[in-house]
């Protein structure tokens, strides 16, 4: 694998769990995972064969979690018949 395309993969953990902490979208902890997958990626990415893998596991992650959280979720208000578009 590309050096360049491991850190492209850290600058790019790095950048979503700088957002989520900053607006709450997940929780913190994997903000967290995701902070320390990052260091180990921009480090360890020539030395280590196998940390390639971090990336792929922590979206994983973070999917998993954005998927499970927003399950049982209802919708908060339906649209009324007067308010959807092309009724006039």
């Amino acid at each position: 694998m590309n050096v360049s395309a491991v850190r492209m993969a850290a600058v790019f953990t790095i950048a979503t769990c700088t957002l989520a902490l900053r607006t709450g979208f997940i929780s913190r902890w994997i903000a967290f995972i995701g902070y320390t997958a990052a260091l180990a990626l921009l480090f360890a990415g020539r030395h280590i064969d196998w940390i390639v893998l971090v990336f792929p596991l922590w979206v994983l992650l973070l999917s998993l979690h954005i998927l499970f959280d927003n399950f049982g979720v209802m919708p908060m208000a339906s649209v009324s018949d007067s308010d959807r578009k092309g009724d006039a």
